[in-house]
């Protein structure tokens, strides 16, 4: 996977941005324990934008929290697929691990709604 420089700049250790409006990179060592869990979504408004919230309860009593400001693009990619492909990276940019997020129709039309998209 490469990783654009502008996002390079701008990812730093635990946050996450989308890249290239079709996928998310989190920079984090704090790494999901299983994969088929499951995982709840948070729309909110910050400055202006909209931020999805991923919830995955791999540990329900420490659950992992992905936040990242979204765009129209990347909501229009992500209902194509059905699912949110984030894959979590070191300092140095090496992948530790991918993960597929499905997302539903009603998390898709919610989300569609927040950013003014029709249909």
């Amino acid at each position: 996977m490469k990783i654009p420089d502008y996002v390079k700049s701008q990812l730093k250790e635990g946050t996450c941005i989308v890249c290239c409006d079709e996928y998310v990179i989190c920079m984090t060592e704090d790494l999901p324990k299983r994969t088929d869990v499951n995982i709840d979504f948070e729309i909110d408004r910050e400055e202006g934008e909209v931020v999805l919230r991923n919830i995955i309860y791999d540990d329900p009593s420490n659950p992992l929290y992905l936040e990242y400001f979204v765009s129209k693009k990347f909501v229009q990619s992500i209902s194509e697929k059905g699912e949110i492909e984030v894959y979590f990276v070191d300092a140095n940019f090496n992948q530790k691990m991918k993960m597929n997020i499905k997302i539903d129709k009603d998390d898709i039309r919610l989300l569609k709604r927040e950013l003014g998209i029709g249909g």
